[in-house]
């Protein structure tokens, strides 16, 4: 049996910049955006996740999206608690009592802004609140057990924040954080197109773009893909053909403040630490952790193997939960809602 068992009316919550996750028993039972829908007249908001997204669609003139955390932190406070209180309803509407919540931070987060997501959960109908930060979430929840003598590094790459972690015997060695995530990606490729091929493109194909086509190291195919948009010139509708070696070098011309945020952090590792780590490697969570080619860069830039969680943009949601039923062995990772709330529910 899992050493992390279920036990009870518990969640683990990733709230992240683009989607929130809640985990429980063995699975995820909600993942939706991360943001409402607003009226344009009133300010009121017509809905959360799924439901503003197609509300934004369908009516565009009317309302617009906003979402509610922004570089790891929330971006409005009431759109925040609303948006809460509606994802853990839905996702306990049969529950008799309220949950305990163990939910994700990056691991910067300043106290004030930590007391404001602790309040906005018990007000979101929360029991009891703990937090824990993102990178020792996504280990615990791609199976690395964190309170034994060895070093651990933990990666996560979010939509716009980049968390990296060290850990050992239980407890955090050392923490940074920097504002860079997939959104970022998706801008330069955007930038990219607009500066050195004079064509204009929608925010979702560059996503799409990164998604499908793009990797970060040379694959050997050469593969070549089409981009649909319009020349910046004239708005005249044009397709041009990109070959994989077009956007090698911009790939990893982005992607530098991830390679020198994990150089930083390795470097207040000791020599025993860094001994773990060459031999037990780095564990790469997130949802832009799926790029292709992203693990073996990442290893070549820091000689250290990289190794991509399975279903790297839900072990963080798993790893709350999970630490929620091992929370008494791991006080050195896991902090109190209480100590920012008062202990009122």
């Amino acid at each position: 049996m899992n050493r992390f068992s279920r036990i009870g009316n518990r969640l683990g919550i990733d709230i992240g910049s683009s989607q929130v996750r809640i985990y429980t028993g063995e699975k995820i039972i909600l993942e939706e955006a991360s943001c409402a829908a607003v009226d344009n007249v009133n300010g009121m908001v017509l809905g959360y996740g799924t439901d503003a997204l197609v509300r934004s669609h369908s009516y565009r003139e009317r309302c617009h999206l906003e979402w509610a955390v922004h570089n790891g932190v929330m971006s409005d406070y009431n759109i925040t608690k609303g948006m809460l209180r509606y994802f853990i309803n839905k996702a306990v509407r049969h529950a008799v009592s309220r949950p305990h919540v163990m939910a994700s931070v990056s691991c910067e987060l300043s106290s004030v802004v930590r007391h404001a997501l602790v309040d906005a959960l018990m007000h979101g109908g929360a029991q009891k609140v703990s937090l824990i930060s993102s990178p020792a979430a996504a280990a615990i929840g791609g199976g690395v057990v964190l309170d034994l003598p060895e070093a651990v590094l933990s990666v996560v790459i979010g939509r716009d924040v980049t968390d990296v972690g060290i850990y050992c015997c239980g407890g955090k060695v050392y923490e940074k954080s920097v504002a860079f995530g997939g959104h970022n990606i998706d801008e330069e490729i955007y930038r990219f197109l607009q500066e050195d091929y004079n064509i204009l493109v929608g925010m979702e194909q560059a996503e799409r773009l990164k998604r499908e086509w793009i990797s970060v190291v040379h694959t050997g195919e050469n593969r070549t893909f089409t981009v649909r948009g319009r020349r910046m010139s004239d708005g005249v509708e044009i397709i041009i053909e990109l070959a994989e070696h077009h956007l090698l070098p911009l790939m990893q011309r982005i992607l530098l403040p991830v390679s020198r945020l994990i150089k930083n952090v390795l470097q207040k590792a000791t020599p025993e630490i860094a001994e773990d780590l060459m031999k037990n490697g780095m564990v790469l969570s997130g949802g832009t952790a799926r790029l292709p080619g992203l693990s073996d860069w990442i290893s070549a830039q820091i000689g250290i193997p990289v190794f991509v969680s399975d279903k790297p943009d839900c072990v963080v949601a798993k790893g709350c939960y999970l630490a929620l039923s091992h929370i008494r062995e791991l006080p050195l990772l896991v902090e109190a809602g209480e100590k920012y709330y008062g202990g009122i529910s």
